[in-house]
């Protein structure tokens, strides 16, 4: 599975609705606009009108709704309240801080909250690995701790088997495979590792990267994994390693990359501003699968 069996997926006969609050970049205006032109979404766009149909005639969107506000916590909760009179299946942040932005979603009366975790998903397509990988949280929660952790991992999945219409297999990484107490993520990779085995998951750890992903490193190692080096979702234990795993990707790698929220009532596209338009493409791509 790699992103151009995703695109391949999307229903063009019926196009989303994607909501957008306070667009004010080029980079979002030309990834609506490819999103747009090839029938896969029908962009909502919340804020100042004449900047955003000048932003929208410069990159090409031609087929857009425009809902005048004048700030970006109007823009918030106008695109909310839509999405729960059923106008938006998906969220997406333009300029406006990420705070502000999750915290109305959040809202226990008002807003579009599902559970009690928001989680970010990364989905790269990496040339050095043969599949899809789902690295989280790199963005969203910092020191996670265990019932986090489950959170998390549970958001993973809903995206993960939603694309891949399997059951994903899972890696709690650490920095070794050997339990250690001064390595708290250790033992906190191992408990998860064998709830979510006896919930019918290939999941295993702690893992360290190069035995999550090569399976000759797991043989060298003398390790028995059923999963090295086809593993699917990569848990991380803290939001540094699973962000620089992330940005690697991108810098390093050139790899295709794209990302989503999880635990709200509908998908959250959170980018960041260095994104690339592709990798905003990528992003509403992911949302919009069913």
């Amino acid at each position: 599975m790699h992103y151009e069996d995703i695109y391949k997926r999307i229903n063009v006969k019926d196009p989303k609705t994607v909501n957008v609050v306070f667009p004010n970049s080029r980079s979002i205006f030309e990834a609506l606009a490819e999103a747009a032109k090839k029938d896969f979404i029908i962009p909502r766009l919340y804020g100042k009108k004449e900047t955003m149909v000048t932003f929208s005639e410069e990159a090409g969107l031609k087929t857009a709704v425009y809902i005048e506000a004048e700030t970006a916590e109007i823009a918030i909760w106008a695109a909310i309240a839509d999405i729960r009179d059923g106008k938006g299946d998906a969220l997406m942040k333009g300029d406006i801080s990420t705070a502000s932005f999750l915290s109305p979603v959040l809202n226990r009366e008002k807003g579009l909250r599902k559970g009690d975790i928001l989680s970010h998903i990364a989905v790269g397509d990496s040339s050095g690995y043969h599949k899809l990988l789902f690295l989280t949280d790199g963005a969203i929660n910092i020191v996670p701790d265990l019932d986090t952790k489950r959170a998390i991992t549970d958001n993973a999945i809903e995206l993960a088997e939603k694309i891949l219409k399997r059951k994903p297999k899972i890696a709690f990484a650490a920095v070794v495979e050997k339990l250690n107490p001064k390595i708290p993520e250790t033992i906190e990779a191992r408990t998860l590792a064998e709830e979510y085995t006896a919930k019918g998951y290939e999941a295993e750890g702690p893992m360290a990267l190069d035995v999550i992903l090569n399976a000759e490193a797991a043989k060298k190692k003398g390790i028995d994994s059923k999963i090295s080096g086809d593993v699917d979702i990569i848990v991380f234990h803290e939001i540094t390693v699973g962000n620089y795993m992330l940005k690697s990707m991108i810098e390093l790698q050139h790899a295709p990359v794209g990302g989503l929220v999880m635990g709200a009532q509908v998908p959250l596209i959170l980018l960041s501003r260095s994104d690339r338009p592709s990798e905003k493409l990528n992003s509403i791509v992911l949302s919009l699968i069913e």
